[in-house]
């Protein structure tokens, strides 16, 4: 019982939540350029491989396979991997989910089935929560908020209803 309370306390102590993150300016500059009319933002047919939801999203890759994969990652990218002291960026994807009319909650996943770090950083605010499945935890989206954690832990995201869509920024990365 004493191993399973420390492991637990270990996992709890492993999601980290960041408000007031970035400069605010920073943040204002890159939300008007992503919410441009001529942004390219790309369909994702699925969720993920293991949601059988039946929705989509939209994604925009900054970085991707470990290089840079837009012209926009300078935008954000330098200040991101400066507050987070990012060693070796793995990737950062602007992930774009439409609003629904009832709340959706995807499938609990990870990114990436090797140790890493995870970021997922609210670009704007919205009732589209990010859960955790152990510890069982839900955070609400507010811009300008970062939540750090260890990427083996399962996560789910979930579409929102009071806003036009839920925007973030999912960062995989060693440190």
């Amino acid at each position: 019982i004493v191993t399973r309370l420390m492991l637990h306390q270990k996992i709890l102590m492993t999601i980290k939540v960041e408000n007031n993150f970035l400069n605010k300016k920073i943040l204002k500059v890159f939300l008007d350029k992503i919410s441009n009319s001529y942004f390219p933002w790309y369909l994702q047919n699925k969720i993920n491989d293991i949601d059988k939801s039946g929705y989509g999203y939209f994604t925009h890759s900054l970085f991707l396979d470990r290089q840079v994969n837009s012209s926009f990652y300078e935008l954000i990218m330098p200040d991101i991997i400066k507050s987070l002291n990012i060693k070796s960026l793995i990737r950062a994807r602007l992930n774009l989910y439409p609003r629904t009319s009832e709340s959706i909650k995807h499938a609990y996943h990870v990114d990436y089935d090797f140790k890493h770090k995870a970021a997922v950083y609210f670009i704007n605010s919205n009732n589209g929560f990010l859960f955790f499945k152990n510890p069982s935890k839900k955070i609400k989206p507010e811009a300008n908020k970062c939540v750090i954690f260890d990427g083996e832990h399962s996560h789910s995201s979930s579409s929102c209803t009071d806003k036009t869509n839920r925007i973030t920024l999912n960062i995989n990365y060693d440190n």
